[in-house]
């Protein structure tokens, strides 16, 4: 499954939804039948929950019985919950439905653990990649691996949260437990010899980079953050500033122009860096939403220079 396409055709969806669901789904709708092997469960999430807001409760639950029922999959209990699946609420099929996917969950929830794909030292330089919610590893190494274009001088690794998000996907919490999965991941590969050591993250992946800066001894060269979702930022803006500058940690940040909710972190970010005289550098992608470019971009020119 290509889930860059997928994730890039859902930025376009919610886009158009804020002009109207119907349309929304219309959109979404063809491009699934017209590839339905590059989605997965957040595609047909997007299209029940759109469904249901545009007051087409029996489509909305055909996808939701389609993502159960036929393929396995299950959600986390809150998203069932969504304001767009109101209509739903009191039919019975739905009801069973959730309980379907809510039990899956709680067991998916007490088996999973932390994933770090790094085995040994293979290459002079490492590339830790972090996931955002509803991604995983896979996700992380492909949209990363990409912009290193086959440089043999890195080693590309990957750390996937012990917190399930949906069937095939992870997420994190903002809290003092979550972000250790990371915190682990880099403590393993400080004394491995490498001559430098960069980590990336998108969106929520970002918060777990800053927390893993600010609460423990770790340490790389750089931090390269696209899109950054960093709740972090509202408590203890300072300390983080802090920590990266003590620990002479370059930063760069990227964001998209028409991404609302992470621009104004991105510059809260950027501006406190700046101001402290930190190595720092904030590129606003024009035209992008929550994602990573696609082409040529100072993203790909910066991961291929180093």
């Amino acid at each position: 499954m290509n889930t860059k396409k997928e994730n890039d055709i859902l930025e376009i969806t919610l886009s158009i939804a804020e002009s109207g669901y119907a349309e929304a789904y219309r959109f979404l709708a063809e491009a699934y039948e017209n590839d339905a092997g590059n989605f997965g469960p957040q595609t047909l999430y997007f299209l029940a929950c759109l469904a249901g807001g545009a007051g087409m409760p029996q489509k909305a639950l055909a996808w939701i019985r389609k993502a159960v029922a036929d393929n396995g999959w299950w959600y986390r209990p809150e998203v069932l919950e969504d304001d767009d699946l109101e209509l739903l609420k009191d039919n019975a099929e739905f009801i069973a439905l959730k309980a379907v996917s809510g039990g899956r969950y709680v067991d998916a929830a007490a088996k999973t653990k932390e994933v770090f794909s790094w085995e040994r030292k293979k290459a002079d330089k490492l590339f830790l990649a972090v996931h955002g919610n509803t991604q995983n590893g896979q996700t992380a190494r492909n949209d990363w691996e990409t912009l290193l274009d086959g440089n043999s001088q890195w080693q590309i690794e990957t750390i996937q949260s012990a917190e399930p998000d949906g069937y095939g996907t992870y997420r994190w919490s903002y809290d003092m437990v979550s972000y250790q999965s990371v915190a682990r991941a880099l403590k393993r590969i400080q004394s491995e010899g490498y001559g430098q050591i960069v980590c990336g993250g998108f969106s929520a992946g970002c918060d777990m980079l800053l927390r893993t800066v600010l609460f423990t001894p770790a340490r790389c060269d750089r931090l390269i953050l696209q899109s950054p979702w960093i709740p972090i930022m509202q408590d203890d803006a300072v300390r983080v500033i802090d920590a990266v500058g003590k620990k002479g940690i370059a930063l760069n940040i990227f964001c998209g122009s028409e991404d609302a909710d992470c621009l104004p972190m991105a510059e809260q970010l950027y501006t406190l860096a700046a101001k402290n005289g930190l190595n720092a550098r904030l590129d606003i992608q024009k035209g992008i939403r929550h994602q990573f470019p696609d082409g040529p971009s100072a993203l790909m020119d910066l991961m291929r220079g180093m």
